[in-house]
């Protein structure tokens, strides 16, 4: 039997060392050590990577044509478009683009995880593990999620126009960047639990009957919009692959659950701030409300990745049970472990590093369209 998540898994084992010597010690000292080897291993592991997962090819089709004495309607994200034009242009060979875009997505997690988690280790595990589409595929999306991430520290000391200018920067990089001035309304209060507990029953009927009850609406703002939102509606409605009822799904709904009823602690004592304990169900409500839609929740969804990945670091304090906030801390690596296991096992992130040597782009393409085929 294959074990192609096998070099992931042990990836995930080096991050959980790391953990360990986080939770051992404590210090400026040690939050810069960890912060520091945590990056260094990220890019190491990610930023010399080969042709791994399914976009790349898009990317390197897009990136070898690239230049800049040519402008066109696909350059409409025009701060990758600019980069991927400038770094061609310099004769760089794809993967250094990729490494430059990895070490500048790190400085960028980095700097959001210096001011907004006290688990950097754990934040990289689970980054890795529960969204590898983002670390992987999503180029240009992530680079434009971790800019706008930017925003937050501006947003807690109330520089708005800091933020809304961070805000503005990610769009160059991905359209869906403007949904991030919902920050603004997200940071002052947290929701109300009354509120929060009837749209989450709401959801929950919507998401167990599948109810698909927004094409209609999606047609008609696709039709009015024109150009690409046309498009972009006919992508959401025309997707043949819904989650449905899903382990991942289910999962989201478990921690929910713990988050609402331990909502008086963690209000009370203020454990996450309400930017995040709002993004967070932001995050969860689409997941439900949208199940039958992949691409919004691919397109949106993922915009409030940060907001889950920070609950889930601190879900052991959020619980007023101390027992059972350790028992709800081995969940989360057990989930990480056969996330990670499961995810990577197969043919198409069979693991190759540059360092090594050149991976092969036709051997590459052929396993990525098998791929594919199978499907």
């Amino acid at each position: 039997m294959d074990f192609y998540s096998l070099p992931y898994f042990f990836l995930i084992l080096i991050f959980l060392l790391i953990y360990l010597y986080e939770k051992s010690s404590s210090g400026l000292k040690t939050n810069v050590k960890v912060r520091f080897l945590c990056g260094f291993i990220f890019v190491l592991f990610f930023g010399f990577r080969g042709y791994i997962g399914s976009d790349w090819l898009n990317y390197n089709a897009y990136y070898s044509e690239a230049t800049l004495s040519s402008w066109s309607s696909r350059d409409y994200e025009i701060g990758f478009s600019f980069l991927a034009k400038l770094f061609h242009d310099l004769n760089f060979d794809f993967e250094y683009f990729v490494l430059v875009i990895t070490l500048f997505q790190v400085f960028l997690w980095d700097r959001f995880l210096k001011y907004n988690s006290s688990n950097i280790a754990l934040s990289y595990i689970i980054l890795i593990s529960i969204f590898p589409l983002l670390v992987i595929d999503l180029l240009r999306n992530f680079t434009s999620i971790l800019i706008a991430l930017q925003a937050i520290i501006y947003l807690k000391n109330n520089k708005k126009f800091k933020a809304a200018v961070f805000i503005l920067s990610s769009v160059f990089f991905h359209a869906t960047g403007l949904v991030f001035f919902v920050l603004f309304f997200l940071r002052k209060k947290y929701f109300k639990k009354q509120m929060l507990f009837a749209i989450f029953l709401i959801g929950i009927i919507i998401y167990f009957l599948q109810i698909r009850y927004i094409d209609y609406v999606i047609l008609v703002v696709g039709d009015l919009l024109g150009g690409r939102f046309q498009y972009l509606a006919g992508t959401v409605i025309d997707s043949e692959l819904v989650y449905g009822i899903r382990v991942g799904i289910l999962v989201k709904i478990f921690f929910m659950v713990i988050v609402l009823f331990n909502y008086n602690h963690i209000v009370k004592n203020k454990i996450i701030s309400p930017l995040i304990f709002n993004a967070f169900f932001c995050y969860c409500f689409i997941q439900l409300y949208f199940s039958a839609y992949d691409a919004f929740i691919n397109r949106f969804a993922l915009l409030f990745f940060w907001a889950y990945l920070i609950v889930l670091t601190n879900m052991k304090i959020m619980i007023k049970n101390h027992n059972f906030g350790k028992f709800a801390l081995v969940i989360i690596f057990f989930l990480c472990f056969l996330k990670t296991t499961v995810t990577f096992n197969q043919e198409i992130y069979i693991y190759s590093n540059n360092l090594f040597g050149k991976d092969s782009f036709e051997n590459r393409k052929i396993l990525r369209n098998e791929h594919y085929d199978s499907r």
